[in-house]
């Protein structure tokens, strides 16, 4: 199949070049007589079946409506609409469109058979056909069909250049009488007469052949070889590569179009088709890759995401995570991260990037703290904590766990992949869906290059990284349970079919309650068998050190690890409480008081104050002021002598905030007093949001169009 465009809705005109560049052919726009057979055709569908029409191409019933059948017609012959119109089908259905495209408007049934090599009546063309109808991307036209309009999605269709009409439309009108008396045609009066005369003989291969007969046969070589050439390349606006030169025979005779620049000539689309002979058929890949399904226990792989996601973000509230300088976040932190939350560099990534994506992280200047709704979102039972990090996974712009990223930064975003990637991880599990049944499993390379057949414009969207886009995604989708082993699990079917209720019910049979009591040993260690909640997991990691993450979750207290206790601001007795209050039986070894207790009678003898800077003045009446004023009272000023003051804010915010109160300070200089004045009022910046696209129903828009409401 010809590549697809890289941008279809970008106006195009084609050129070419060899040893320099040719002169230019501006594309085919759709015909007026092809765009009112698309209007004649929509006039002709029922209701049901517009909804059908509008179901399977929402982007038709985005707003603004279009509010007639015509206007309909316009929006369904965008190239973007296309584009997403032909990410819908198979590549056998597409390389049936791609040859339609190169028969152009009014190609029948026989000749498109004939040139992808079977019979009008063979059932997959016909079962193509019917796809690409009912998506309404061909339609009837003069006894035939329309594909003109195709050109946006190949403009090369099967590696073939301009049409016959398109590149003599640029010669002459003498010239073109001169041919159509060498082709024995009527030139008609016009020059647009003349060009359907000549373009109508070429159409005709047997005319083709009979005339490339008569060249010399050097020169009927060079044809044979330039109709096959692939060497043509769509870049940008242009076209590269295809001006044949040394036959002037060829150009003289219109098997070649002068080229304008250079010398040489191009090869129409109708002389190159029939030059590549009798037996040249154009691709029609009936037969999807190979799928090869193994049996697998469906029950044996359920994984508890949810809980592994509490301990990453339990690991990232203790303390900001820093981020490179360049943006995202390095490798170091990662590692950091991963080994404080007792999981994989892998998980720590994911979970990383989705608590992130989903507003449970925020970003500041510090780098990665838990953000204000974490404590909603712990507060949810495991299952439905699951379930909210699969809906920021779908739709994440980044796959952290693509092959190539483990020693590249997290959290570097790319917002231009955002569509592209939900597109993608909606299509891999739909398509594993339907592929593995319920106790059958099939491998990550398997979906990836079935996929690519069902759904390559989709796949095409990715470039050189679908394959491993599709790596990540599958290794994404077994982390966080949506498949296990190569097969979807119960949460992922019930996810895919809209089944809300059965979808938290496996949610929860996969991350089942997290425990909230702990048993508290007299070696100063504690036990939690199963999952700790994300309270007990906060409180045991702030005051003890983890032991063991796996089956029995395990910590051991030391002098040390209650220090770190005090330090975050924990005083004894409250700390005994709090234990006491999760410890099974409500018993609290006699080992652990004494410990907590001497700690904390040692704890905090010595005070180590911070102190940003220092305010020093003479007038000894002006400090006590500052000092005893009230929209002062975030500097946490402290008197260290008569006549200096410490700050806990560096010179920048102290000086600010001593100007905004009414003094006068400079760095080391004076404190003065400032005449009272009115301060400025603050002016809100204005939020811009982004506009929501809004689709309407598909019955609804059916019905609005059929009523011409």
């Amino acid at each position: 199949m010809a590549e697809c465009d890289a941008d279809p809705a970008r106006p195009r005109v084609t050129c070419s070049a060899v040893d320099g560049w040719s002169s230019t052919v501006a594309a085919v726009p759709v015909s007026e007589t092809s765009r009112n057979a698309l209007i004649t055709r929509l006039h002709g569908l029922t209701e049901p079946e517009l909804a059908e029409l509008a179901a399977m191409r929402r982007d038709l019933t985005m707003e603004p409506l279009p509010p007639t059948l015509t206007r309909l017609a316009v929006r369904m012959l965008e190239p973007e609409s296309l584009r997403i119109a032909c990410s819908q089908v198979s590549r056998a259905d597409l390389q049936v469109a791609e040859a339609a495209a190169a028969l152009g408007d009014g190609w029948t049934l026989p000749r498109l058979s004939a040139l992808i090599g079977v019979a009008g009546e063979d059932a997959a063309l016909r079962a193509s056909l019917a796809r690409l109808s009912g998506l309404g991307l061909i339609w009837p036209l003069d006894g035939g069909f329309a594909a003109d309009h195709l050109e946006d999605m190949w403009p090369q269709p099967l590696d073939l250049g301009p049409r016959a009409a398109q590149l003599f439309n640029e010669l002459t009108v003498p010239h073109l009488r001169k041919l159509a008396e060498q082709f024995g045609v009527p030139a008609g009066r016009l020059k647009p007469d003349a060009v359907a005369a000549i373009a109508g003989w070429l159409s005709d291969p047997d005319n083709v052949r009979a005339l490339a007969d008569r060249a010399a046969p050097a020169d009927r070589r060079r044809l044979a070889e330039e109709a096959v050439r692939t060497g043509v390349a769509v870049v940008g606006m242009f076209v590269l590569g295809d001006v044949v030169r040394d036959l002037p025979w060829a150009v003289d005779n219109g098997l070649l179009v002068a080229a304008g620049w250079g010398g040489g000539g191009r090869m129409p689309r109708e002389v190159a088709l029939a030059l590549r002979g009798v037996d040249y058929r154009a691709p029609f890949d009936v037969e999807p890759p190979e799928l090869q399904a193994t049996a697998v226990d469906a029950g044996a792989a359920e994984r508890d995401a949810a809980a592994a996601a509490g301990q990453v973000l339990a690991a990232v509230g203790r303390a900001p995570v820093n981020l490179l300088k360049s943006g995202g976040l390095g490798i170091r932190e990662l590692r950091r991260l991963s080994k404080e939350s007792g999981q994989g560099e892998d998980l720590t990534r994911l979970v990383v990037e989705v608590a992130t994506a989903g507003g449970l992280i925020s970003i500041d200047d510090d780098g990665l703290t838990v953000a204000g709704h974490y404590a909603e979102f712990t507060a949810l039972e495991p299952g439905k904590q699951l379930i909210d990090l699969i809906a920021e996974w779908l739709e994440m712009p980044a796959c952290p766990l693509a092959p190539g990223s483990a020693d590249e930064r997290a959290l570097a975003w790319d917002e231009e992949q955002e569509i592209m990637l939900t597109r993608l991880r909606a299509g891999l599990l739909r398509t594993i869906d339907r592929l593995a049944p319920a106790g059958r499993a099939i491998t990550a390379d398997a979906l990836a290059a079935r996929f690519d057949w069902l759904h390559p414009v989709v796949a095409e969207d990715s470039g050189a990284d679908f394959g491993r886009f599709a790596a990540g995604i599958w290794r994404e989708a077994h982390a966080l349970g949506l498949l296990a082993q190569g097969t979807p699990t119960a949460l992922c079917r019930h996810l895919l079919a809209e089944r809300a209720p059965e979808a938290i019910a496996a949610a929860a049979a996969m991350a089942p309650a997290a425990r909230s009591s702990v048993v508290l040993q007299n070696d100063l260690t504690a036990v939690v068998t199963g999952t700790p909640s994300a309270a007990l997991l906060a409180l045991l990691d702030g005051v003890a050190d983890p032991e063991s993450r796996s089956g029995a979750w395990t910590w051991r207290f030391s002098a040390g690890s209650v220090r770190r206790a005090f330090d975050e601001g924990a005083e004894a007795g409250a700390l005994l409480e709090r234990l006491r209050a999760v410890a099974e039986g409500g018993r609290l070894p006699q080992a652990l008081d004494y410990l907590i207790e001497d700690v904390g009678r040692r704890h905090g003898r010595i005070r180590v104050q911070p102190a940003g800077c220092c305010l020093c003045g003479d007038d000894e009446a002006l400090l006590t002021e500052i000092l005893h004023t009230r929209s002062l009272a975030a500097l946490q000023l402290v008197r260290l002598a008569p006549t200096v003051l410490a700050s806990a804010k560096p010179e920048k915010e102290t000086l600010a905030a001593l100007r905004a109160a009414g003094f006068a300070p400079a760095g080391n200089a004076t404190i003065e007093r400032l005449p009272r004045h009115r301060e400025p009022e603050l002016i809100d910046e204005p939020e811009w949001d982004e506009p929501e696209i809004r689709l309407a129903a598909p019955a609804d828009f059916a019905a609005r169009l059929v009523s011409g409401a």
